[in-house]
């Protein structure tokens, strides 16, 4: 498994992953943006098994922070780390970067991810009422970064 940086030609593969994964996908054009930015703030990262595109993460900087905006796996290739794997280079890239803390915000049912953040070192810091639409709250994560 490689991960690596998302680039352009990745696009068509995420849109595909993102559709798979969610009800309601990211548009082409949300990553694009995300992947394309010339200020050096989007960030996105890709697991790559055997050329194919199998999970990405995404998300932008801000000032210090690191704001984890996407995350999804394949589900062929789910169970597999390639999640953890995903998260531990954000965060090895928020360290390069001397970023204080990554947050982020996760549907209140998805316990495998709420479960692997929670194993990674974030805490749950409050809730975003209808976050995800009417009666879909969201779990808002952080992760306190360095000595910092």
């Amino acid at each position: 498994m490689l991960i690596r940086e998302a680039y352009n030609q990745d696009i068509d593969q995420l849109v595909a992953i993102e559709e798979l994964c969610y009800d309601q996908p990211w548009p082409r054009e949300a990553f694009e943006e995300e992947i394309e930015r010339d200020d050096d703030a989007g960030v996105g990262i890709v697991a790559e098994d055997e050329g194919l595109v199998v999970g990405f993460l995404t998300g932008m900087a801000v000032v210090d922070e690191f704001h984890l905006h996407n995350i999804a796996v394949h589900p062929d290739f789910r169970g597999r780390g390639i999640g953890r794997g995903l998260l531990e280079a954000a965060e090895s890239l928020c360290n390069q970067k001397d970023f204080r803390r990554i947050l982020l915000e996760v549907r209140e049912d998805n316990e495998a991810a709420r479960h692997l953040y929670l194993d990674l070192g974030f805490e749950a810091v409050g809730t975003r009422k209808d976050y995800y639409g009417p009666n879909q709250d969201a779990y808002m994560f952080i992760k306190h970064l360095g000595s910092k």
